[in-house]
């Protein structure tokens, strides 16, 4: 009888524990990428990989936890260049982490971590399946390995965010704001600020076609300035940043656009002017091959004559299977010769990736 009982027992739990497991499934999913990459710098001079390497780019985990119809969680957590902290090697990091509640379609609240909302890649520049070249446009996206001094705006940040969509009559409207901490010098800025001015991020798309999207992105800051001991002389660096970028897809034919101008304002050092350009034109051939080709201009300082760098890009990705991607990619680098990075010597290289999406 006692042996009964526990048999009963142990199933009527069993039966309870796969239900609550069933129920958890339906709230979770998890999604993901990876991104293992191959680079050679085929001139004898420059700043490319001369050696030929193999990099594990990146593998990222997506949770997406629905909690009611109308509150979800969000994180992306992400493991970069082999991570093995006993080694010291890669980067283990939150991309981001935020509670999102739906009041309507037109508006959601945001709070945590979270990717700055600006211009095409920002928000996706880790999720290497969402887009045709093995790496995001160094010149809008990654200013610092082209010569410039900085960003034109933070990769993440840590506050609300207010976002939503819309329609008036037959347009589609996407906005998104938001406020953070901003850029901080000595202070972790996903835990404090270091001043009470706050950052500010805007984007605005519209769809005025089916095949169309167009947006308009800014960035504002002002930043705490430093002595020799790092202590806040009170002094802030104006920074301020704007982007207009458009997409277009048409049967098979693509094109993007993106262009970025920003300036930073030192209180007492002047200010600094710089711009950047990105376009980008494909065409996909049996729904599987998409040769393309990419143009990256960056301007450091519109002060400096001779500062200037640019890309040429030609590439072909193909989808081996579903949200399975080869990558095989030719840049060629030029620059003028007070380019701080690349110092006028122009160079070849090869790149490829193996991109998955799960």
């Amino acid at each position: 009888m006692k042996i009964g009982v526990t048999v009963l027992m142990v199933g009527f739990f069993l039966l309870l524990n796969q239900a609550s497991l069933a129920q958890l499934a339906e709230k979770i999913r998890i999604n993901g990428y990876s991104s293992f990459e191959y680079e050679y710098m085929i001139s004898d001079e420059g700043k490319g990989d001369p050696n030929g390497s193999f990099d594990a780019d990146l593998i990222d985990i997506v949770i997406n936890v629905d909690i009611t119809s109308n509150l979800r969680f969000a994180t992306d957590l992400t493991w970069e260049h082999g991570s093995a902290s006993e080694d010291g090697l890669g980067n283990v990091a939150v991309e981001y982490a935020f509670p999102e509640y739906t009041v309507r379609n037109w508006l959601k609240f945001r709070a945590g971590k979270m990717f700055v909302p600006f211009g095409i890649y920002n928000e996706i520049h880790t999720a290497k399946p969402a887009f045709l070249a093995v790496k995001e446009p160094l010149s809008t996206n990654k200013p610092q390995k082209f010569g410039a001094a900085d960003r034109f705006y933070p990769r993440w940040a840590t506050g609300i965010s207010v976002l939503g969509n819309f329609s008036i009559k037959s347009f589609d409207f996407e906005y998104h704001v938001q406020l953070s901490n901003g850029e901080q010098e000595n202070t972790n800025r996903f835990e404090e600020d270091d001043n009470k001015e706050k950052a500010v991020a805007m984007r605005l798309l519209m769809m005025p076609l089916q095949d169309l999207k167009i947006g308009v992105s800014t960035f504002s800051d002002r930043v705490s300035e430093l002595d020799a001991l790092d202590e806040d002389t009170g002094g802030r660096t104006k920074v301020f940043s704007i982007s207009s970028h458009a997409e277009y897809t048409k049967n098979n034919f693509g094109l993007e656009l993106e262009y970025i101008t920003g300036k930073t304002k030192h209180s007492t050092n002047g200010t600094l002017k710089k711009s950047a350009f990105e376009g980008m034109v494909y065409y996909t051939l049996m729904d599987k091959i998409t040769p393309y080709f990419r143009y990256e201009y960056l301007d450091p300082n519109k002060d400096v004559s001779s500062d200037e760098a640019n890309m040429f890009s030609f590439g072909v990705n193909t989808r081996i299977d579903k949200n399975f991607f080869l990558k095989l990619q030719y840049n060629r680098t030029s620059s003028s010769a007070d380019n701080s990075r690349f110092s006028g010597v122009d160079f070849s290289e090869f790149q490829s990736a193996i991109v998955l999406g799960f």
